[in-house]
């Protein structure tokens, strides 16, 4: 049971998340400009500030409910729930995949045999109830998320001065909206993002990339993602507890960062975003397991030290290819042979595809989006190596984490990079005028 003086500082946390998410909402509903991007696409737009609105309250609601003695249950049976809800999860994920499969064989024959007919209603029902009983698990699942991910930050010395975590840890469970990342088509430059519904379609997504690209002359795309660095953070929740784990950490650091140099100058440059993101990904990453390895008792083995065994020569590599593939696109863009660039580009995303790789649409605005992540191979950037050399000269990740946050501009963390004791540090710093722009 819970005692009175722990209620009353959880209780503490609701009127400081509660005027951050405000500052968030009207911090967004600021930013909304009437670019013709933006006018091309607002009849999808993801009404942020309506869901702000909408689900702080819900999630206050059932955090000061979950304050009431009759209430509480014990941290083994939330880790219990915590861990169920997932693995639930890719129950859902099967079921929906059989479900799309008997409905896919259905559509190209006149009829639909008796078997199949009795397969996809039992099908549908188990889909039906692994969702309710998902539903109803949500808020209690949100807020031990919400507590194991607090711990460990708070265990990594991230508290405020005032011995309070701030911002609190707080997730919302659910679909994810998908985004519209706009690029021009002479080069790779992530020029226009904007949130759009979940449930827009592919035929829709296909209509607004087109419109796009006739009108305004613009690379678009319309990608998923796993989570947004909204108040409270929206993780996708159809994935795995590990996964989920590492967004919720990741989305906490650029709230974090908001209030931070880092943060501030997430937008001044390409540079600065990517080197928020980067960093993002990979405290996120690693903040993320130490969470999962303290819920479940599992422990996530590290690769073998030593030279990694040789690979089929035959083998498809992705990230291989996928690196090769951005490196010649930014050679035919810098010649200004664009057409040939775009053309070589959908040359590409069919041998990804014949390789079981399914990318949809393989352009300007691909490699825009996921240049972001220094990480991924569809970037150039240098700064994922930079990155990992202020985490290996950090003594812990919190350190890492607040060394981070002081920097204001890209030169100000190449002149750190420099001034690392590392004897190869020269060779991953380029100048400020090599610096990359993805």
């Amino acid at each position: 049971m819970l005692c009175w003086n722990s209620n009353m500082r959880r209780l503490r946390r609701v009127p400081v998340a509660f005027f951050l998410a405000l500052f968030f909402v009207v911090v967004a509903g600021d930013a909304l400009q009437l670019s013709p991007v933006e006018l091309a696409s607002a009849r999808y737009r993801y009404d942020l500030v309506g869901w702000e609105i909408t689900h702080l309250p819900d999630k206050w609601v059932h955090k000061l409910n979950g304050l009431l003695p009759w209430n509480a249950s014990s941290r083994d049976e939330r880790l219990a729930d915590l861990q169920e809800y997932f693995r639930l999860a890719t129950v859902q994920r099967e079921l929906e995949g059989e479900l799309e499969g008997i409905q896919a064989r259905s559509s190209r024959g006149t009829g639909e045999p008796p078997e199949e007919s009795a397969r996809a209603s039992d099908v549908s029902e188990q889909l039906n109830e692994v969702r309710k009983t998902r539903s109803a698990m949500r808020a209690g699942v949100e807020e031990t998320l919400e507590s194991e991910v607090g711990k460990v930050l708070s265990q990594e010395g991230l508290k405020s001065w005032v011995g309070l975590l701030f911002p609190p840890v707080d997730v919302a469970l659910t679909r994810p909206p998908r985004v519209l990342v706009v690029s021009p088509r002479e080069r790779i430059d992530r020029s226009n993002t904007i949130l759009l519904d979940a449930d827009i379609d592919i035929d829709a997504m296909e209509a607004l990339e087109n419109k796009i690209l006739m009108d305004q002359d613009l690379s678009a795309l319309v990608v998923g993602i796993g989570g947004v660095a909204t108040y409270p953070t929206i993780v996708r929740e159809d994935t795995s507890l590990r996964h989920a784990l590492g967004t919720s950490a990741h989305e906490w650091l650029h709230a974090y960062w908001f209030f931070r140099p880092l943060g501030w100058n997430i937008f001044s440059s390409p540079d600065m975003n990517t080197l928020n993101e980067t960093a993002a990904d990979l405290a996120g990453d690693e903040l993320g397991d130490t969470v999962f390895e303290a819920v479940t008792g599992e422990k996530i083995e590290e690769p073998p030290p030593g030279p990694p065994p040789e690979e089929d020569p035959d083998r498809f590599d992705f990230n291989t290819e996928m690196r090769e593939t951005r490196l010649r696109v930014d050679e035919l863009l810098a010649q200004g042979r664009v057409e040939e660039a775009e053309a070589y580009m959908e040359e590409r995303r069919r041998v990804f595809v014949d390789n079981r790789f399914i990318i949809r649409k393989l352009n300007q605005a691909y490699f825009a989006f996921n240049g972001t992540y220094a990480s991924n191979p569809a970037s150039v950037s240098p700064i994922g190596g930079q990155v990992e050399l202020v985490r290996e000269a950090s003594g812990s990740v919190g350190e890492f984490i607040r060394t981070m946050s002081g920097f204001g501009g890209i030169q100000e963390f190449l002149d750190h990079v420099s001034s690392l004791p590392e004897e190869d540090v020269s060779a991953a710093v380029p100048t400020a005028a090599a610096s990359p722009v993805s």
